[in-house]
């Protein structure tokens, strides 16, 4: 039976190289040299803005669900906000993050790592809150909005938008325009220091 000195190596592992925490998770296609760049340049916090340009079918929404559940341990004081073009597409991803948070193996690498048990305390389709959750604010940890959706007196650490851009931008100049008005709005949303994340395909402008 390992020490906890060991169980704490070994999680120290899984966080530096979240490609093989990927697989270990029910991610089998997922590569160190590829996903796991991706994933560790997410990882840093505080940080400038980035963005990911990968094409469909690449695996990059499923780096963003791991992402998101370390992000949530590892930063305990910082609220995220996530956002797709629809509220549909925010309910998937937020219920993949909500699985990787239940997995057996995330929580057993969580209390190795800080001596405590992770408990999901409040899951919705579109919220989730855990107890490693230490912002005295009252918001949720996790909040995923449509692009249609109220950001109104809304506030983030870490901002993440993820495929904002579809085929219906690409005809629609109205439509480019939301889009756009949205995204310059998350400037406002994101707290000082905060970092914004954006990932979509190459032919993004």
């Amino acid at each position: 039976m390992a020490s906890s000195a060991q169980r704490r190596t070994n999680a120290l592992y899984l966080i530096e190289h979240p490609a093989e925490l990927g697989r270990r998770l029910g991610y089998p296609d997922l590569r160190d040299d590829l996903h796991g760049a991706w994933m560790r340049a997410m990882l840093r916090y505080p940080a400038e803005d980035m963005t990911l340009q990968a094409h469909r079918g690449s695996y990059k929404t499923t780096c963003l669900c791991i992402v998101i559940a370390l992000l949530m341990v590892r930063y305990r004081e910082a609220s995220i906000m996530f956002l797709r073009k629809t509220d549909a597409d925010v309910t998937e991803v937020v219920r993949q993050v909500l699985r990787i948070l239940q997995h057996p193996l995330f929580a057993q690498m969580v209390q190795a790592l800080t001596g405590e048990r992770l408990e999901v305390v409040k899951s919705t389709s579109t919220e989730i809150t855990t107890s490693a959750y230490s912002a005295p604010r009252g918001s949720a940890q996790l909040l995923g909005i449509g692009l249609g959706g109220s950001l109104t007196g809304k506030h983030a650490e870490i901002i993440i938008t993820d495929d904002i851009v579809n085929r219906l931008d690409r005809v629609s100049h109205a439509e480019r325009e939301r889009t756009k008005a949205v995204y310059m709005e998350l400037q406002n949303v994101k707290n000082r220091g905060g970092r914004i994340i954006n990932t979509g395909t190459p032919w993004h402008k």
